[in-house]
């Protein structure tokens, strides 16, 4: 059973403000108990708001459109005063410890943002991006209470994937038709989550510069300028050998060279996707299909998915692929050659085809990454390659990003993992969309793996390099008769005293000022000797000061 409120509207804010909801254009409702949530959650719109009690226990609160023909779904930011205020209201009167309260603290964020785990308890939820959330003070208001519980209403039977699927086919539908009159840019285009973010992303690059405005290339030619100290040493002499020896490019373009000097194609598409040159060898020897290969990742045993006739595949499974691909293209558009950052299909004009190519617009590669070419998730099922899906995981791949081949295989096999699991547990559910979001965050994880190695590796480094030159230090003073430089000094006395030894060295038995040393080593340079080291001349300078 769902409950209904009737709540008001208002002019909306922000760029929505030649907009004004009724009454009639809102839909609020109201879970039952915490298991009818669970249902609101799996079947919410994407346009929805979600409302609930910080921190408290309380009734899930939606906020949702109707009037398609109007706009589909209102930007959290541009929401009308009154509707958010009512919103708040039921929602705090639906908490059981809420509702004691004078005030209390409200969270809202869209529907799209809330992340349930199979972990979490029936009705718990928690977010994708707190970024998104947005959390306001509710005072307790009597009055306005009692006039929502007259407006009060119930409907016991309620078809929620029915209604989710009729929602989905009125936006392609709009949708369509504002493409053909060519007003997708007009005052009242529907706003779109996932286009909102797409331009989002791209502004983000274009503040980051492109390296060729004034700035970047000022930046550029900074990076070019080494500063050198004025004493050369063999062992630094040895370091920039080595470095220039050493190709300091990003991994991802190192791999993509080597790629390019495979003879097979095949290889070359199995190595993009992960594979090691000698795997991918071992595999085309074994097989003439690329997709084929990616197939092992799914079985434990290293064999192929069994083949299934057309004429065995249910009619049902048939029509979840077609509804999910006008949803991907409703939400992705069409294809555009020239940008190799969308979304692509395989064809466009079969509807039972059902392969793609998707961008992985939440990943943002680190700076050592450099410009790699964007995140790409491959999904495959036709040609026999997954016949039920979505009763059984689709083929996936993953390309670009800047990660490195085994970096890609990792990320693959957690993608498999994630998508066998979601097979078993909601057979029949459409998987691309949620899959996308999974492969973003794992991608970040992996990244953050890979950081904290490379952490370990250079301290590491460090850690042997210091040792190296302490060890050459030591031998240097060997061989020059001067005394090492303890570690530590039981006092400030034996640290002075420590200074004073090593300026009669320096000296030749006559300590002197810094003033006196400063001017005899202007009159006879070729007398005085200060090869005392970085670390001895400093607690000189210190001791005569």
């Amino acid at each position: 059973m769902v409950f209904y409120y009737t709540i008001r509207g208002g002019q909306c804010l922000n760029k929505h403000s030649h907009i004004t909801l009724t009454s009639e254009d809102i839909i609020c409702y109201v879970g039952r108990d915490k298991h009818e949530n669970e249902y609101l959650i799996k079947y919410g719109w994407p346009g929805d708001i979600w409302f609930h009690v910080d921190s408290l226990s309380s009734a899930h609160v939606y906020f949702r459109l109707k009037n398609v023909d109007l706009v589909s779904s209102i930007p959290i930011d541009d929401l009308p005063k009154d509707s958010v205020y009512d919103m708040m209201q039921i929602c705090k009167n639906n908490s059981i410890s809420g509702c004691k309260l004078a005030s209390c603290k409200m969270v809202y964020t869209p529907h799209s943002n809330l992340k349930k785990t199979f972990d979490m308890e029936s009705g718990a939820v928690t977010y994708h991006n707190t970024r998104m959330c947005r959390y306001a003070r509710c005072d307790k208001d009597r009055q306005r209470v009692k006039e929502l519980e007259k407006t009060k209403s119930a409907d016991i039977k309620v078809d929620y994937f029915e209604e989710m699927k009729a929602n989905e086919r009125r936006i392609i539908e709009r949708k369509k038709r504002m493409r053909n009159q060519q007003q997708t840019d007009g005052d009242d285009a529907m706003y779109d989550p996932v286009l909102d973010d797409l331009k989002s992303s791209k502004m983000k690059a274009s503040r980051q510069g492109d390296a060729s405005s004034g700035l970047d290339a000022g930046l550029l030619a900074l990076e070019d300028i080494a500063i050198h100290d004025h004493t050369t040493t063999t062992a630094t002499i040895n370091e920039e050998a080595e470095d220039s020896q050493t190709d300091k490019r990003p991994l991802w373009i190192q791999e993509e060279e080597g790629r390019e000097g495979e003879p097979l194609k095949n290889v070359r598409f199995l190595r993009q996707r992960g594979y090691s040159s000698s795997e991918a060898m071992a595999i085309c020897v074994s097989t003439k299909s690329c997709i084929s290969p990616l197939k092992q990742l799914y079985n434990a045993n290293g064999t192929d998915q069994a083949s299934v006739s057309s004429s065995d595949v249910p009619e049902e499974v048939t029509q979840s692929r077609i509804e999910e691909k006008e949803v991907l293209l409703a939400m992705f558009g069409f294809v555009d050659e020239d940008d190799e950052a969308v979304a692509t299909f395989s064809d466009m004009d079969d509807e039972n085809k059902l392969d793609c190519k998707l961008p992985i617009t939440s990943y943002e590669p680190p700076d050592r990454y450099g410009s790699p070419p964007p995140l790409m998730l491959e999904v495959y099922v036709d040609n026999n390659v997954a016949p039920l899906y979505p009763n059984q995981p689709p083929v996936l791949a993953v390309t670009g990003g800047g990660l490195p081949e085994a970096r890609l295989k990792e990320l693959t096999k957690r993608i498999h993992a994630e998508a066998l699991e979601r097979s078993t547990e909601e057979p029949g559910e459409p998987q691309i969309f949620n899959l996308i979001a999974f492969v973003g965050d794992t991608a970040s994880d992996i990244v953050q793996e890979e950081t904290l190695e490379l952490e370990e590796e250079r301290k590491k480094k460090v850690a042997a390099e210091k040792a190296a030159a302490d060890e050459a230090r030591i031998e240097a003073q060997k061989k020059d008769g001067t005394t090492s430089k303890p570690t530590t000094f039981t006092s400030e006395a034996e640290r002075r005293a420590y200074a004073m030894e090593v300026a009669a060295a320096a000296t030749h038995g006559v300590p002197v000022s810094k003033d006196d040393r400063n001017k005899k080593a202007a009159s006879a340079p070729q007398k005085y000797n200060t090869k005392t080291g970085v670390s001895d001349r400093s607690l000189i300078d210190d001791l005569f000061s």
